[in-house]
């Protein structure tokens, strides 16, 4: 498993950002909120333009953290209306 490089940089009176490239050579960034929110956004290397991005609550940030790492969680499904 190869080390993964994770560029951080403070932003005053927000919090913090971190960034990194995925193996497909997209950028991927992480916008933690001193509240707790994050934000989430995937885009070209050299382009400011994100191709998605995401609003996270710290509960939603939290579960998606789990669920990518693997952790052992219990699903509960719930049927549709």
């Amino acid at each position: 498993m190869r080390k993964l490089k994770v560029g951080h940089e403070r932003l005053p009176g927000i919090g913090d950002v971190f960034e990194t490239a995925s193996a497909s050579g997209l950028t991927v960034t992480v916008v933690a909120h001193r509240s707790g929110r994050r934000h989430l956004a995937v885009g070209e290397p050299d382009d400011d333009q994100a191709l998605v991005t995401v609003a996270l609550t710290r509960t939603e940030a939290t579960a998606l953290a789990t669920l990518l790492t693997g952790a052992q969680i219990e699903l509960i499904t719930t049927p549709r209306a």
